[in-house]
């Protein structure tokens, strides 16, 4: 009997702790005000654009302190914002890299650099016809691709192609501002001498930094001070230590080519990190599909081919369906498919999410007709 009083007591004791602590109001950290200070869409205004190929400019995007945007978001270097455009009569997103300095943001300072192409709906639509003084929204930084000083190792070395230098150029300037104490050698591959996006910050980083070096090699020209042809075993071996974390970012090409020259070196996969910005799918024939979307407040018909996304039709349609990072990966886009059978091309889905029907419309190509429901 006294057992069972002792456990009762301490049962009462129990709840009544709970509950003095539920009556409570928590005391707001730092951090708590941050966050509710966070939104997911900016107002920015572009202040400058630099050409830094015959194909690729610079964008510089300020807070729009008019359009009840203080400040911009702070983000790591390797994150990426999507830009928000309406290109005739089309709302239409694009995700970038962010290739400023994380400090910039400090300034309300955003910087995305956009390279060309071909029959590109927004790159050409930002290279031919955005001027200083535009305004632009976007969304607040997002992505996981970069260095994490608890997961990486000190030796880092990246592996760029092409456009995919951006993210590399804002881990290099993290790495000179202090933000990571780590070694980075950026291997960077282009066409010729004229395609080197950052040319004159890459030439003086190299002049004054131990920390950080650019190798580049150009794939089509010989040049002295340049490497010549594509990546090998050789190019690498002198940079490679007994630990090592890569990150690459640039076409699937490279990522495959590269795989192979890493498995000489022994590197793990766990510390071979990828940024993945395309989707790629070619049927056999095209087929054109009905796509039937489900909104709050109304229903709308239209038409998908089966070589593009759910996304692309319904942003053709003027249909403003979320979206992010565009490769299925944030979950942001995230639907319900009422009905009808996609190919879903690299979705990050739950176990719970695919039992329960949902599809990522970013990566997700209709092999029938298909009903959506969004929430909008």
């Amino acid at each position: 009997m006294e057992a069972v009083d002792k456990m009762e007591k301490i049962k009462k004791e129990r709840k009544d702790i709970i509950a003095s602590f539920s009556k409570k109001k928590p005391v707001d950290t730092y951090i708590d005000k941050e966050v509710r200070n966070m939104r997911d869409l900016y107002h920015t205004v572009i202040t400058d654009i630099y050409e830094e190929t015959k194909d690729v400019k610079t964008f510089t995007l300020m807070a729009d302190k008019d359009s009840s945007t203080p400040h911009l978001a702070p983000f790591k270097a390797g994150q990426y914002i999507t830009i928000h455009v309406t290109i005739d009569s089309m709302p239409v997103t694009r995700a970038y890299s962010l290739s400023s300095a994380p400090a910039f943001a400090n300034k309300d300072i955003y910087k995305i650099t956009i390279k060309r192409v071909e029959n590109g709906l927004v790159s050409n639509y930002m290279l031919d016809q955005v001027k200083v003084g535009d305004k632009m929204v976007v969304s607040k930084p997002a992505g996981e691709f970069g260095y994490s000083f608890i997961r990486d190792e000190d030796n880092v070395i990246a592996i760029a192609g092409g456009s995919g230098i951006t993210p590399f150029m804002s881990l290099a300037n993290a790495i000179l501002d202090g933000v990571y104490n780590c070694n980075l050698t950026v291997f960077y591959s282009v066409k010729t001498y004229e395609d080197i996006i950052f040319k004159k910050e890459i030439e003086e980083i190299n002049k004054k930094n131990k920390n950080v070096k650019f190798v580049i090699t150009l794939t089509r020209e010989e040049k002295d001070g340049y490497l010549h042809g594509h990546f090998n075993k050789e190019m690498l071996e002198s940079y490679i230590k007994e630990f090592n974390t890569v990150l690459m970012c640039g076409p699937k090409e490279l990522y495959k080519a590269m795989n192979e020259i890493l498995n000489d070196f022994n590197i793990p996969r766990k510390s071979v990190h990828y940024e993945n910005f395309f989707v790629q799918y070619e049927p056999e024939e095209k087929i054109e599909y009905k796509l039937k979307v489900v909104m709050k407040d109304k229903t709308q018909e239209i038409t998908c081919n089966n070589d593009e996304t759910l996304l692309v039709a319904m942003e053709r349609a003027s249909i403003k369906a979320p979206s992010l990072c565009r490769v299925g990966e944030c979950g942001y886009c995230r639907s319900i498919l009422l009905s009808g059978k996609v190919k879903m091309i690299g979705a990050a889905l739950k176990k719970a999410e695919a039992e329960n029907d949902y599809i990522h419309p970013c990566v997700s190509f209709p092999d029938s007709d298909i009903v959506l429901k969004l929430d909008i």
